[in-house]
């Protein structure tokens, strides 16, 4: 690595490094158990730096590598740690944005958190990203509604207020603006995704390899060759009556499908 943004505290024998992309408390537990991994020693990992216990410098390379295949990674120089501060900034400003939208545009809250130029630190931004930072606000704001869609635990409404917009129909024109979709199209889609993702697990699960080599799931062949050319006669001992081995089977809807309607349903 041929540059790289550090700072070396001769005292308390320790070095700080500054990490792009850490942006919530998942990603401290990442960084403490990639540090671990490696057996470097840490006093402290908050977003954006790790303050490692000593003055020996560590094999950042291969640090980087762990970091950077988890899409985070460390920091080289000062603009770059800038633009890491202006992204956690973003992400503090909308987990909290009904109480700090009342106060602050996020141009004005950006500005008063780095102590910088707002236009400066926009301009640093595009140049750096390709994006302005109202882009990466609104992306960021798309994804937190498509989290919390399928988390189900909100309905629309609640959904709207928790990332800020003033109504459920606003939010509804800005979701299908930025996504493509509407709301209803992108929880069909999920609910449908998961749908498809339980029933493949469920038919791995139960599948079964019979001996005649037909693969098909509970093989009733050898059952059905048995019986063929028999006349069966129905009489009352031959009714289904709804049991199987004395339990009720009336529901014909599966338990894991009901488990699955009662999840996804908002």
């Amino acid at each position: 690595m041929s540059q790289l943004f550090i700072k070396i505290n001769i005292v308390m024998q320790t070095i700080t490094i500054y990490i792009r992309n850490m942006v919530c408390p998942r990603c401290i537990h990442v960084v403490k158990q990639i540090l671990s991994e490696m057996g470097i020693s840490f006093s402290e990992v908050d977003l954006g730096f790790a303050t490692l216990k000593t003055i020996d410098l560590p094999d950042f390379d291969r640090l980087n590598d762990s970091l950077e295949q988890l899409g985070l990674g460390l920091i080289r120089d000062q603009n770059e740690q800038t633009i890491a501060d202006i992204n956690r900034v973003v992400h503090f400003y909308l987990d909290n944005i009904n109480k700090l939208s009342r106060q602050y545009k996020l141009s004005e809250y950006i500005a008063q958190e780095l102590g910088k130029n707002y236009h400066q630190l926009s301009k640093l931004y595009s140049q750096s990203y390709g994006t302005t930072i109202e882009q990466y606000f609104i992306d960021l704001r798309t994804t937190k509604v498509k989290e919390l869609i399928k988390q189900g635990d909100l309905n629309l409404s609640q959904i709207a207020i928790t990332v800020g917009y003033s109504s459920i129909h606003y939010l509804s024109g800005q979701f299908k603006k930025y996504s493509g979709m509407s709301l209803s199209e992108y929880r069909k889609k999920w609910e449908e995704e998961v749908k498809e993702s339980f029933e493949k697990e469920n038919l791995q699960r139960h599948q079964k390899e019979c001996n005649c080599g037909c693969e098909c799931e509970d093989c009733q062949c050898e059952e059905e060759e048995k019986t063929s050319g028999k006349n069966v006669q129905v009489g009352p001992s031959n009714i289904f009556d709804g049991r199987i081995n004395g339990e009720s089977r009336l529901n014909v809807i599966p338990k894991e499908f009901r488990e699955f309607r009662a999840f996804v349903s908002l």
